[in-house]
Parts: structure tokens; sequence; C-alpha cells
């Protein structure tokens, strides 16, 4: 209220709009958030002063490249640690990361909780934005494109899920099924249908193109955090804060054999091969047989909780992220540990170990 009058011509704009009746010509249904003129974001720091959580890992189709969420930018490194390329005009965090099997198209989900959530593809390898598919008034949380390349679906904050052609980046669905945060999706190897893990304490399969509902999996009784799909399609996989994975029938979400051993949530799941792997609180990452549900190893080394993973299946390398910022590569064949590296570009060169 202590601010300079605004401009007479502005003022007297102001009058002539309500004198003409106030008509609000934009699309009543948008949120307010995606009316508001964009500016830009902040420039990253040019040399990081601490590490932020490395919460989004994504190999380049050739597994020569990792990319990283940063703090406002998205790092690229080689898989010894090098940075190659930073982009920037990011959302504050970035909470996952998705690489097209084209090579060029990178999808993110990023955002500033309870402000702004962004789903944008960016230019791997010019380091540029060239689309801002959709803009949240909370921070979207997962990505993933379709087996083919065509679509990708996005969640996050605002409960619900986002379908995207690609690469024209026209919003082809929308469900609003969850009650609350929808953490992470998957999709059917065929792309016929999606999975999703909520806050709402369940997860949920539906068929696409249309969005209809398959099947409600309600057992974990705790928010649900992550999803992924059997390679058959048949049976989903979730894990969660209730330290447990359950496999399930995607068809009738009728609950198999329970995934046990976790000392803390359960942050992300991945199918790779004959093995479901997962990152956890309790500072591991386990590779659990998917045909029995065995243990087959436990790779530790992490001080921190471990939140994002990638993996290359030609190359069989495995990358972990951690809340101290710590990125870890691994070795699928045998679990060895091969570099590890804070990406934080000015803080902390790689340490590849033997």
């Amino acid at each position: 209220q202590d601010d300079q009058p605004l401009p007479a011509a502005q003022i007297a704009l102001i009058e002539r709009w309500i004198m003409e009746g106030a008509k609000f010509d934009g699309d009543p249904k948008a949120l307010l958030v995606s009316l508001i003129p964009k500016t830009g974001h902040p420039e990253p720091p040019a040399a990081y002063p601490r590490a932020v959580p490395a919460a989004a890992l994504a190999f380049s189709p050739d597994g020569k490249e990792l990319a990283v969420g940063g703090y406002h930018e998205i790092t690229i490194w080689n898989l010894e640690g090098k940075l190659l390329r930073r982009l920037k005009n990011v959302a504050r965090q970035t909470h996952a990361l998705a690489w097209h099997a084209g090579g060029t198209l990178l999808a993110a989900a990023s955002g500033e909780p309870g402000r702004l959530g962004e789903v944008a593809l960016f230019d791997a390898r010019k380091g540029t934005l060239l689309k801002l598919l959709a803009t949240l008034p909370d921070i979207a949380l997962d990505v993933k494109f379709s087996p083919d390349g065509t679509r990708l679906a996005s969640c996050g904050a605002d409960n619900a899920i986002r379908i995207f052609e690609i690469p024209g980046g026209k919003e082809l669905l929308k469900i609003e099924q969850h009650a609350d945060w929808v953490m992470a999706v998957a999709w059917k190897s065929d792309g016929s249908e999606i999975a999703s893990a909520s806050r709402d304490k369940t997860a949920r399969v539906f068929k696409l193109p249309g969005g209809e509902l398959e099947s409600t999996f309600t057992d974990h009784g705790e928010p649900v955090l992550a999803v992924a799909f059997a390679p058959d399609g048949k049976t989903v996989f979730t894990g969660g804060r209730d330290r447990r994975v359950f496999d399930w029938s995607a068809s009738e979400a009728k609950r198999g054999k329970a995934f046990d051993g976790f000392e803390h949530q359960i942050n992300q799941l991945a199918v790779f091969d004959k093995f479901l792997l997962s990152t956890c609180a309790d500072k591991k990452v386990r590779q659990h047989h998917l045909e029995d549900r065995s243990l087959v190893r436990t790779l530790e080394g992490h001080t921190d909780w471990v939140y994002a993973l990638a993996v290359h299946a030609p190359t069989k390398c495995l990358a972990t992220g951690g809340y101290d910022g710590e990125v870890r590569l691994w070795n699928l064949d045998d679990g060895k540990l091969l570099t590890a590296f804070k990406a934080a570009p000015g803080l902390l060169a790689a340490t590849p170990l033997d």
C-alpha cells in the first residue's frame, strides 16, 4: 500500500476494462500460475558452495552420459564424473528426468514446493529449453517416456497424471483419480496402460488412451512412493513408507509375495532384465530376483538417503543418487562400484575407483 501509484495510462486502461464489463478473455479453467508471465529462472551458482540432493538421474541412450538434477539446472556428466554441460532455465529442484531414445529430448519434472511445478522438454545436446509442457501450482514429481517414445507421462503434487504427445507437446489426457500427490508413474511395456503410486496410500493402473481405471491396490496402508511394471506387463511392483515392496496383478490388484528386509522407506524402483532394483532411505540399494523374490545383493556406500536411480541396460550400468549430492555408478554384473562423485559443479572432482 506504500508503493507508488500506477501510471495514469494503466489506470485509464483498467477503468475502461471495468466499464466494458471486466470480461476475462483467457481460459477460465486455466490455473492462475499458468497465466502469470514467465520471467525465466535464476542462474545456477557458478561454483556450488555445497552439494544439493541428487534426486533425479537419467542415462543418455548410448550410456555415455548421465543427466543429474541440480539447483536451477540440469548437469550432464560422463561416466568418469567429468562435467560436460549445464542446462539452465530450470525450476529450483528437479525431481525426475527421462532421456528420450532419440538422444536429443530430455524431459524434466521440477518445481518449488507450494509455489510452482514444471514439466519441460530440453535439448540435451544444445542445453536449451525446447518447450514448457505444463505449469503447475505445486511441484512436478515424475516423468516417463512411453516405450515407443511418442508420449510422455508426468505426475505431481496437484494429484494429477498428464499424458503429452511427443514431440509436439500437446496434452492428450489428464487423469484426476488420486486424492493426494502422485509420486511416480510407470508404463506397461506395450504402452497400453500406466501405473501410478500416490501419497493417498494407493497405487493404480489406468487403461490408455482413455484413462479408465483398471485396478486399485490398497494394501500398503502408508504413502506409496515408487512403482514399476514387470516386463510381461501383468504384474506391478510398488513400494513406499511402509518399508515393503509388494507385487500385485495389474488387472485385479491381487497381492502376491512381498519383498521385505528394508529398514526405511523405499524411494524408487526399476526393473532391469530379471531383477528389481530399489533405492531406500536406509542408505542402501538392493537388487532382487524377480522370479523367486530373493535378494541378489545389497549395494552399500552411500552415506545418506538414496533417492534416485537410473539403469542403462545394454552396458549393465546402474547410477544412484543420494540426499548428500553423491552419485555412484555400479556394475550390475558383479555389484562393484565404478565411480563416485558429487554432482555439484566446482565443488569436488570425481573420485574414480578401482
